[in-house]
């Protein structure tokens, strides 16, 4: 069904808040079933000092938004540049078919991520 990194990320969200200054926003949707994650980032001198989300949609949608944000949080901006696309692909665990649209989530959120230029 979920998976640990699932179930631990949707059940103890540690970046499902809202900044109150935030730098930049990423905002993205499934179209297919209307799933949609906004990230605030707060992002000084190359490094992403916070990271923020609101997530709608399932369970593993909302847990896509904290492992993106604990990815990044902390992280220089160029290493989240360079993360590879087996990088990413580890990081929602092994998914159920179902699931599947979330990797795309997460996918299209580092896609995202690369068009900020506030850095």
């Amino acid at each position: 069904m979920f998976n640990d990194i699932i179930v631990q990320n949707f059940s103890n969200p540690t970046h499902a808040t809202e900044l109150l200054q935030s730098t930049d926003t990423i905002e993205l949707g499934n179209p297919v079933c209307g799933d949609r994650i906004k990230v605030q980032l707060n992002i000084q001198n190359g490094l992403i000092q916070q990271a923020a989300y609101a997530a709608w949609g399932c369970a593993t949608s909302l847990a896509t938004g904290n492992v993106f944000c604990k990815k990044i949080q902390g992280a220089a901006v160029v290493d989240i540049r360079n993360l590879s696309k087996e990088d990413i692909d580890k990081m929602l665990g092994e998914l159920e078919p179902a699931q599947h649209h979330c990797l795309e989530m997460l996918h299209n959120l580092f896609a995202k991520f690369q068009q900020i230029t506030h850095v």
